[in-house]
């Protein structure tokens, strides 16, 4: 097995991060450690202000932590510029949120090719990826549809293109099936774990949906900012 195939897609080192409204302070996360293997459905589980979306962030280089260490594939993130950091999450981090975040006045396929474009893809090639993920996810006849024209389990499929068309390493996924009916929930979590398994991507989830939780190959639950 290749170095890369056994070395954590994630590493967090004692991190902690505290927020202050005015003069009080708020720990959203307390001391946390924790290694995500590659190449797995990984469920971050916990009840609302645990501070599970405080950690996808921390993940996801949206957000940094005030002490602690976070390597991403193998990488020290906080040790990048903001540039260089930037430049690492548009091309190792996709990202799927319970409200779709798509863009209202592109069709499917523009929202799919976006982060291509960010990528400066060649033309041909983000023609080719984008359809071809477009199809992966059973959208190639809405490929000209805007968002306003789909349902809601098709928004998240067209939201689950758009971060897997560019290869990532990694895929945060903040409540992912929140917003949608039982059944189209359950055929989301269907289509991410085939995904999962098509491209050797990890997903990493905060869920209360005890759908997701049943396919999880690594659960991590947390409760007032605490691994527990």
């Amino acid at each position: 097995m290749s170095e890369q195939a056994t070395t954590p897609v994630v590493r967090l080192d004692h991190i902690s991060r505290v927020y202050h409204a005015g003069s009080i302070a708020v720990p959203a996360v307390r001391d946390i450690s924790l290694e995500i293997r590659p190449r797995v459905f990984c469920v971050i589980v916990g009840p609302s202000g645990s501070g599970k979306t405080t950690l996808l962030n921390m993940i996801g280089c949206i957000d940094v932590p005030d002490s602690g260490g976070v390597e991403v594939q193998g990488e020290d993130v906080l040790r990048l510029s903001d540039n260089a950091l930037a430049d690492f999450r548009a091309r190792n981090i996709g990202y799927v949120f319970q409200s779709f975040n798509l863009i209202p006045v592109l069709s499917a396929f523009e929202n799919v090719e976006y982060p291509l474009l960010l990528l400066n893809v060649p033309a041909a090639e983000r023609r080719r990826r984008t359809l071809a993920m477009l199809e992966a996810v059973g959208l190639e006849t809405q490929a000209r549809q805007r968002p306003n024209e789909l349902s809601g389990g098709q928004k998240q499929r067209v939201a689950i293109a758009r971060a897997l068309v560019k290869e990532p390493a990694l895929v945060l996924a903040d409540e992912p099936t929140a917003n949608l009916d039982s059944a189209t929930g359950t055929a989301i979590t269907n289509l991410m774990r085939r995904m999962q398994e098509t491209f050797h991507t990890s997903f990493i989830f905060s869920t209360h949906d005890p759908r997701l939780m049943a396919e999880a190959d690594q659960t991590f639950s947390i409760r007032d900012g605490i691994l527990v």
